[in-house]
């Protein structure tokens, strides 16, 4: 694995990452989002995640209910719950805790810098491109993180088998 860097920011998703604290109990992040940037729907399987504002105002969708976030304010995200954002009007500026953190410091790590180096793109709506690429990253987290509406019991093994698929035709993350 490559190391952890400071902070990845990814100019195709609009989002900036800086490593704030990286222990078991914890992975803390603060989150820049251009407008525009939006994250897909969701879910951490165990973990709980807390969106705090810092700057800006922020739309979040948590199991299809709209909550709008003010500077200042706070919103947790339970364990199993779907949840992402569509693409933010203006800039804003969030503390992002998830507990515990398991790997998902290694996710940030590795999605966007796959999305900044132009190797992986998740558009809003439909497929994300290479799919064989994308398999390998759900694959490699799978503890970390899931796609809603699929379930898991058969989410895992198609990852699985595609990501085997992703490596026999050369592709790394």
């Amino acid at each position: 694995m490559p190391p952890l860097p400071d902070q990845i920011d990814d100019p195709h998703s609009g989002q900036r990452v800086v490593f704030r604290r990286n222990d078991p109990e914890a992975l803390e992040v603060d989150l820049y989002l251009k407008p525009g940037a939006f994250v897909r729907e969701h879910i951490h399987l165990s973990q709980e995640e807390t969106f705090a504002v810092v700057a800006g105002t922020f739309v979040l969708d948590v199991d299809g209910e709209r909550r709008t976030v003010a500077a200042g304010f706070s919103e947790v995200v339970p364990r199993r719950t779907k949840h992402g954002f569509d693409p933010v009007a203006g800039e804003a500026q969030l503390l992002v805790t998830i507990r515990p953190a398991l790997d998902l410091a290694g996710y940030f790590r590795d999605f966007l810098t796959l999305s900044r180096d132009g190797r992986l793109r998740v558009p809003e709506n439909g497929l994300p491109k290479p799919i064989l690429l994308f398999a390998m990253l759900m694959h490699r987290y799978r503890r970390e993180i899931a796609a809603p509406g699929f379930p898991i019991w058969l989410q895992r093994p198609v990852w699985r088998v595609l990501a085997w698929l992703g490596r026999l035709r050369g592709q790394k993350l």
